[in-house]
């Protein structure tokens, strides 16, 4: 039978975009074989909420590349806020700030975002507290992954940023302060144990929960208590807070127990002995109430 002009027509094309098609195929192959890194690219428009709640981000501007920002890189970048905040890093104009570098409340939220950025990239990020932070990333250095360190290495970051999140704790900067002490933990996750590897993670965990109780964290910071006695049972500091903690989430017996374990480690302790006192008058107080309440109940 004969074939129609415009079906042969249209054979013809498909048959040509089958032929670049190959081609573009045979190209990419070609690229995987050769083990060519193939480019990415971030999506204009795209939404991300921040895992923690504390920003949604979206991509006003594509990046480009393969590799993103980690803690140690040195960044260039333009920052904007809509408001006046707690940011340190300098904004309003192009700056190099080093990702994991600031202490204040915000600089967190840009380190977070920074780590999700491509080069070339713009992003707004917008806080659940309310305002935005608008991010521009034109470059920044490679750092080193935490298995390219040496044991050194990771040490001393551990022992600075413990330092440091001290220094901020004494100046009243309590969310800095506890970014420095988790941030200090999770190198210690991979760092070779020292001889007094124990004595600083109990130290970590215990002043990180001194944080915790000072944001209105309790649950987190008896987790922590609870972590460092483990490897301290007997550690006053962390029974006091977790007893303190407790009492927070109106675990009475809890923190009864706790604050009694603090006075058999140092009976002198007035500051626990005057914590158990209150908390031994809201257990006699709720079963005051609780028995009031069961006589009307049966009456």
């Amino acid at each position: 039978p004969k074939t129609s002009g415009s079906l042969l027509q249209a054979l013809q094309e498909v048959m040509t975009w089958d032929a670049s098609l190959g081609d573009e195929k045979k190209d990419l192959g070609d690229k995987v074989k050769e083990n060519q890194p193939l480019p990415i690219q971030s999506q204009t428009g795209v939404r991300w909420p921040c895992p923690e709640g504390t920003f949604v981000k979206l991509i006003l501007k594509a990046g480009t590349g393969l590799d993103k920002p980690k803690e140690g890189s040195f960044c260039q970048v333009f920052i904007e806020a809509s408001h006046e905040g707690p940011l340190s890093y300098p904004s309003s104009r192009w700056a190099e700030v080093e990702l994991g570098g600031g202490d204040a409340e915000w600089d967190g939220v840009v380190d977070r975002g920074l780590e999700t950025m491509l080069a070339g990239e713009r992003a707004e990020l917008r806080l659940s507290e309310g305002g935005t932070i608008t991010v521009q990333l034109a470059s920044f250095t490679e750092a080193k992954d935490s298995w390219e360190m040496s044991a050194s290495e990771k040490w001393d970051l551990v022992l600075s940023n413990k330092e440091r999140g001290s220094e901020l704790y004494r100046a009243g900067a309590i969310a800095a302060a506890a970014r420095r002490y988790a941030r200090a933990l999770r190198l210690l996750v991979v760092a070779a144990p020292p001889p007094d590897y124990d004595q600083i993670k109990a130290e970590l965990h215990t002043n990180l929960a001194a944080c915790q109780l000072r944001l209105h964290q309790p649950a987190n910071a008896a987790q922590n208590c609870s972590k460092t006695l483990v490897l301290q049972p007997a550690n006053p500091k962390a029974l006091f807070r977790r007893g303190l903690a407790y009492d927070a989430m109106n675990d009475l017996e809890g923190a009864a127990q706790d604050l009694k374990g603090v006075l058999q480690v140092e009976p002198g302790n007035r500051a626990a002995r005057r914590e158990l006192d209150r908390v031994t008058e809201r257990i006699r107080a709720r079963d005051a109430r609780l028995a009031q309440a069961m006589q009307k109940m049966f009456a």
